[in-house]
Formats: structure tokens, C-alpha cells, sequence
């Protein structure tokens, strides 16, 4: 702080000035003085301010690169499902494929099956016998 000097002429309206400037210097000074205080103040805080600001960008540097890290692994895992479902699309098509075989196979099968045994035979050319040879009930151990 500035020291002031204040020296006392002679009597007349030189003091009264002398006295108002001393005054004045001494408030001047004060008043410096409560800025000075508040500026030591407003250093500390923007300071403290400061150092906040810097840990707020640290944290959101990190928190980039976790957000990136992220990303890429989204990326890998979505691109790992795209051949996921491909292969699953590849499965679905062969599985639907081979039931469309196994059902024609069937309906060819319940056709054949379904189809007359055999035409009916054409009338013998000659007649069964009316009695069955003796050489039939021989065999079959029939009297």
C-alpha cells in the first residue's frame, strides 16, 4: 500500500484542500485495498474454478474414449450378428427345402398307394376245374 504524507501549510482554504485530498488518499487506499482482498479472492475461486474445469475435461476425455471403445465394439458385435443371421437364413432355406422333398415323397407315396392294386385280370382261358386234383389235397395234407 501507498503511504501517504500529508504536510500542513498555513491556514486558509490550502488546509481545508490539504485535509479533503488526505481524505480522499486514505479512502482511495481503503478502497484499494478491499479490491485487492476481493481480487485475491476471485483468483482463489477461478483457480479452484479452473481446476474443476480441467477434471470435468479429463472425465469427459475418458468417458470419449469408453464412448469409442463402445462404438467398435457395437460395430463387431453387429457385424457378427449380420453373419449370424445369414447363416441362420442359409439354415431356414435348406431346412425348408428339405421338407418341401419329404412332403412331395410323401404325397407320391400316399398316391402310389392310393392307386388300384392292379387291373383286374383278364377272364382265364379256360375254366378251374370243378373238383381240385388229388395231388392238391395230397400236399396240403387234406383227405
Amino acid at each position: 500500500m501507498a503511504d501517504v504524507v500529508v504536510s500542513e501549510g498555513g491556514d486558509g482554504e490550502g488546509a481545508g484542500t490539504v485535509a479533503e485530498s488526505a481524505h480522499e488518499a486514505a479512502v482511495a487506499e481503503g478502497a484499494a485495498a478491499v479490491q485487492a482482498e476481493t481480487a485475491v479472492a476471485s483468483a482463489e475461486e477461478a483457480a479452484a474454478a479452473a481446476k474443476a474445469a480441467l477434471e470435468a475435461a479429463d472425465a469427459n476425455i475418458a468417458s470419449g474414449a469408453a464412448v469409442a471403445a463402445a462404438q467398435q465394439q457395437a460395430e463387431a458385435a453387429a457385424a457378427s450378428a449380420q453373419v449370424t443371421a445369414e447363416m441362420l437364413m442359409d439354415a431356414l432355406n435348406a431346412q425348408s427345402s428339405v421338407i418341401s422333398t419329404v412332403a412331395e415323397r410323401l404325397e407320391a407315396m400316399q398316391n402310389a398307394m392310393a392307386a388300384p392294386a392292379a387291373a383286374p385280370r383278364a377272364p382265364a382261358d379256360r375254366e378251374p376245374a370243378a373238383k381240385e386234383p388229388w395231388y392238391y389235397r395230397k400236399i396240403g395234407g387234406r383227405k
